[in-house]
């Protein structure tokens, strides 16, 4: 079951993302999406596993990053005197919830990323597809660095 699911998600977002770039039915858009990616597997996949380490790198950098803070935050005056009404006894605790929350929230915001990603790459597909394997509209780099990954 987890395998259709996945298979079923891939399609989904793709038939989603031709159906709102150009309009078509889904069923119509479903088909399409399956020829392109199958047309275009090599740059489906390197830009796919590209795409996923970098967006798992950012997930990663910015909950270290709410680990670091929570850290540094927990070492102030009024959390590490023991008089204080907000004494921390362990700073274990607060680090670890912010690292969770960072990481959460950080994949929450990536899915626009991983979605502009690609609706990009279906783009530069179609526009390969109709202009005879040559992209006409996708910008010069976007384009070379897509003709390497194939």
């Amino acid at each position: 079951f987890f395998f259709a699911e996945k298979v079923l998600r891939f399609t989904n977002r793709n038939s989603y993302i031709l159906v709102a770039v150009k309009g078509t039915s889904y069923c119509t858009s479903v088909v399409r999406a399956w020829k392109l990616v199958v047309k275009n597997a090599m740059r489906v996949a390197v830009v796919s596993i590209v795409a996923n380490v970098l967006i798992w790198l950012g997930k990663l950098a910015i909950a270290i990053a709410c680990g670091i803070s929570a850290l540094a935050l927990s070492n102030m005056p009024p959390y590490t005197d023991p008089s204080s009404d907000h004494y921390l006894s362990s700073q274990v605790m607060p680090v670890v919830l912010s690292v969770i929350v960072g990481y959460i929230i950080s994949a929450i915001f990536y899915q626009a990323y991983e979605i502009a990603i690609d609706t990009m790459l279906i783009s530069f597909c179609e526009d390969c597809e109709r202009s005879g394997g040559k992209a006409q509209f996708a910008p010069a780099l976007l384009a070379k660095a897509l003709r390497q990954a194939s």
